[in-house]
């Protein structure tokens, strides 16, 4: 905070964290601008600049500044693009590694169709070249996302076999506009994904 910040905006960050900390992530992540929570945020703490500053501040926990995140993602999509594209770039890539949002559609359907990329991967998208090296890093992860809902997609999603490291690879490739086909043998995939590493640098 700078010196000249009052003793009560100081305090405002504080509350704001308390509350994005005990925020049911999922919910938010899911229902972005349509959940309850986040027009409950935005409703007592409005102010764009409190969350760039819990986004861009690396000493806050990832699940804190995920949540600010998102309520700036469906607040104010014009200062959201405005943050640091790498530390949103991180924060997002963090919150597909540790399977923060529970279901997997936010992230898309990948060569499924419909939606292939989701309001979540989409950012990513948006954010271009400076979102590869958070998304790179994921290139080793054979965690399984499948969590899709209703029962048909959730049993056709499954046998996709979908892990993190095909949703990073998927996103890179569609960054770097290079063409990844849909593999369903896991080796084959693998295969095209390591051939997709080859292309980033």
């Amino acid at each position: 905070m700078k010196p000249s910040d009052s003793p009560s905006s100081s305090s405002q960050p504080d509350g704001l964290v308390t509350k994005l900390a005990s925020a049911d992530l999922s919910a938010m992540a899911t229902g972005l601008a349509s959940d309850p929570q986040v027009n409950a945020l935005w409703n007592e703490y409005a102010d764009p600049g409190l969350y760039t500053a819990l986004i861009e501040d690396g000493k806050r926990p990832s699940s804190v500044r995920f949540a600010a995140a998102l309520v700036l993602l469906s607040k104010n999509k014009g200062r959201f693009g405005n943050t640091s594209s790498q530390v949103v770039a991180q924060i997002l890539a963090t919150a597909l590694k540790e399977n923060v949002t529970v279901w997997t559609w936010p992230w898309g359907r990948l060569w499924v169709g419909g939606d292939p990329v989701g309001h979540l991967g989409r950012v990513f998208l948006e954010i271009g070249r400076p979102a590869v090296p958070a998304l790179e890093a994921l290139l080793d992860d054979t965690t399984s996302r499948d969590a899709y809902e209703g029962s048909e997609e959730a049993t056709e999603m499954a046998m996709k076999h979908y892990r993190v490291k095909d949703f990073a690879a998927f996103y890179i490739a569609r960054i770097l506009q290079v063409d990844l086909p849909w593999e369903q043998n896991l080796a084959r995939r693998d295969e095209a994904i390591a051939k997709l590493r080859t292309q980033i640098h």
